[in-house]
């Protein structure tokens, strides 16, 4: 190595400034503060200005060191200084104050009142490496005694070196005091705005509550004919019917082959008014009752009905498949008369099938779970798909297929109550598939049911079922 001849001469090193020192005896009006309004530094100019003593406010808020001051109503010295804070909170860019007037408070021992001042402030973040405010730095210009001489028409007796200084000074009051009077102007007419917003809210509101009081009294007028329909209307069927089973009972023998079958025809006719009455109060049942929401398990609900239909015609051999665990969130009623349907017409329009396949199972959508009921039965032409889900409104004839055209009706008003929605696909002589969506249930309860019923739960299966379904009356229609 080289030697380093040893001068003698230490190498002078200067020691960093003391810059609490430095802000300290500036010659400009300074606070420091948190984001939180707290004081943290103060200039002695600053100090000297307010007439405050820096070790009383050090680690006080502003407000509560400068409060507006109680004798004069018209102050708006905090709210102004609150909302330009806020601003620079928010926004992290300076905010320049108009010419404010926020007298300050003089010590207890000169008597403790309130001393009428000017200020010109300004607000300026101090942001980290991270971008977060970290400092707030208040600067202000005392400008009370420019302010007591304007209002008493004095020009002040400056010296020409500080003359340009005050015209500056003069110049950006002006500035800021269109600023000023340009915000006022658009939060009269954002005021305004805001106004024609409520009055049309206001509006709107009481047409709501017309059509609601309008709702609530149409509700009645149906209830009032439904109670009608249901009395008043049975009666006379009761006796269409009564009467002709009478007069097979006790004149069959004396009438003809053409009586009996007129006599026939009529029974039949009452009956089928009486289903159809029927099923028009269950239509209107389901879009007035009452929903309960709670966990209805679908696939349960299927095997439920495919044991009721297997008792009514155990001679029907069908394919039933039933995807395990289709948990959702509805009224567990509703849902069934919807299952209720969609298998049972699924079963009627495979009578002619064989062999006759079901299937009740659910896929994934792009906003949800998917659910369907799948058949091969007689299905139908799509070009008349519209008609499906209207009331009395059917694809078949009722010497193809029984049914009062009511059965879809129901499935789509319950579906819609539920915030969903159905339709169908098919095509003739190969089937149909029935799909409808539930109000948006929550994916954690669902993915719960499956895990727990993985290890040893019911996994999907394929059993043989026979089902008529009594008030699955549409399907295809």
């Amino acid at each position: 190595m080289p030697h380093v001849q040893d001068t003698g001469i230490a190498k002078c090193v200067p020691q960093p400034p003391d810059f609490r020192a430095l802000f300290e005896a500036a010659p400009g009006l300074f606070l420091v503060l948190t984001p939180d309004l707290v004081i943290i530094a103060v200039s002695d100019a600053y100090a000297q200005a307010t007439m405050t003593q820096r070790t009383e406010i050090l680690g006080r808020g502003i407000f509560e060191v400068f409060p507006d001051n109680p004798e004069d109503p018209a102050t708006e010295g905090v709210r102004n200084l609150r909302a330009s804070l806020d601003r620079v909170i928010r926004h992290h860019v300076p905010d320049a104050m108009p010419l404010q007037k926020y007298d300050v408070r003089k010590p207890e021992a000169q008597g403790g009142e309130f001393e009428e001042r000017y200020w010109s402030p300004l607000n300026s973040p101090v942001l980290g490496p991270d971008g977060n405010l970290n400092y707030i730095i208040h600067r202000v210009e005392d400008v009370t005694d420019l302010v007591r001489l304007k209002k008493a028409g004095m020009r002040p007796p400056v010296r020409e070196d500080i003359q340009s200084q005050l015209e500056r000074m003069e110049a950006e009051v002006y500035l800021r005091n269109k600023d000023v009077a340009e915000t006022s102007r658009q939060l009269k007419e954002a005021n305004a705005r805001y106004v024609l917003a409520e009055e049309e809210l206001l509006r709107l509101h009481e047409d709501l509550q017309s059509h609601a009081a309008q709702l609530e009294s149409a509700n009645r007028e149906l209830e009032s004919f439904s109670y009608s329909v249901s009395h008043d209307l049975r009666a006379p069927l009761r006796a269409l019917d009564g009467f002709g089973r009478a007069l097979l009972e006790d004149y069959g023998p004396q009438l003809d082959e053409t009586a009996k079958d007129y006599l026939r025809r009529i029974e039949a006719a009452a009956r089928r008014m009486g289903l159809l009455i029927d099923d028009l109060l269950g239509l209107s049942r389901t879009a007035r009752a009452q929903m309960q929401l709670t966990r209805v398990d679908l696939s349960d609900l299927a095997e439920g009905i495919v044991k009721e239909l297997q008792q009514q015609e155990p001679g029907r051999q069908v394919d039933v498949s039933i995807d395990a665990h289709l948990i959702v969130q509805g009224d567990h009623c509703l849902l069934r008369v919807v299952l209720q349907n969609l298998l049972g017409n699924a079963w009627k329009y495979t009578m002619r099938t064989s062999p006759a396949r079901i299937r009740l199972g659910m896929n994934e959508g792009g906003s949800g779970p998917v659910y369907f009921v799948e058949d091969n039965g007689a299905g139908f032409d799509m070009a008349y798909a519209g008609k499906l889900f209207g009331a009395f409104q059917r694809l078949h004839t009722a010497e193809e297929f029984e049914g009062n055209g009511i059965g879809l009706a129901t499935v789509q008003r319950i579906i819609h109550r539920h915030r969903g929605r159905v339709w169908a696909e098919a095509a003739v002589g190969r089937g149909a598939t029935f799909y409808f969506t539930l109000m948006s249930e929550t994916k954690e309860v669902r993915s719960d049911e499956r895990q727990n019923d993985s290890s040893g739960g019911r996994q999907p299966g394929r059993r043989g079922a026979d089902f008529t379904g009594v008030e699955a009356e549409s399907h295809h229609q």
